[in-house]
């Protein structure tokens, strides 16, 4: 409503007709309004995600875990992610390579819990990717993001490989640290690979690791068992 209101003093600023300087010096001072105004806004963004996901933490388990077939719900997973950013940019374009195993079949798990940690690993692979093309500022980069699933016997597990600019070493400590991020203000709550590794490890039993070369790759690995999750961790 403010900005609107900022638009609305500029239009009759434009009609009173006031000379260079004073023009100048409204101007500079509207300016500093609305970049202060983005900074609200952009504030505003990220205390309503870290809300959300501070509500997702406190709400696992409350659905049913039950076999889902592992290679179709990383599939869904890569499309939803695939579709999200290019609704968000529609600029954005990514290699997808993928090498699912045809044995690992189904898996009993909590699907919209561990669709939450697939979508955030793909998406922070998208992220990486495109901003390595961006800042590098070579033509012939092509962002590519590689998702493999492998049957382990009585567990399984997938990997989310992007070829962004990789983590620094002391970043990749922190990484599955709650409200830490390095995106820009506005863009990451910091709770998205902490509340993938609660999903993981606390509601799955399972693992979450990372492998990485900075300035060449990031790679999320996820093991889990084919069993089911654990009913006394999702207790405590």
């Amino acid at each position: 409503m403010s900005r609107e209101l900022l638009d609305e003093l500029q239009e009759l600023i434009a009609k009173a007709e006031p000379d260079e300087k004073l023009k100048e010096e409204i101007d500079e001072l509207t300016g500093l309004i609305e970049g202060n105004l983005e900074k609200v806004v952009q504030h505003g963004k990220r205390a309503d995600s870290i809300v959300k996901n501070m509500l997702l933490h406190s709400r696992q388990g409350s659905g049913e875990h039950r076999p889902v077939d592992l290679n179709a719900l990383l599939e869904e997973s890569l499309n939803l992610a695939y579709h999200g950013a290019r609704a968000e940019k529609p600029g954005f374009n990514i290699t997808l390579m993928k090498d699912l195993d045809p044995s690992v079949g189904e898996v009993d798990l909590y699907p919209q819990e561990f669709n939450r940690v697939l979508l955030n690993l793909i998406s922070n692979g998208f992220y990486a990717s495109a901003k390595r093309k961006a800042e590098s500022g070579d033509a012939n980069f092509e962002p590519t993001l590689a998702a493999s699933t492998r049957n382990l016997g009585d567990r399984v597990q997938i990997k989310i490989r992007d070829n962004g600019g990789g983590i620094p070493p002391d970043v990749e400590a922190k990484i599955f640290n709650p409200f830490f991020t390095t995106k820009p203000a506005g863009e990451g709550t910091g709770l998205g690979l902490s509340l993938s590794y609660d999903i993981v490890v606390k509601q799955h039993r399972g693992e979450i690791d990372v492998a990485t070369s900075l300035g060449e790759f990031a790679e999320f690995t996820v093991t889990i068992p084919r069993s089911g999750p654990s009913s006394q961790a999702l207790r405590s």
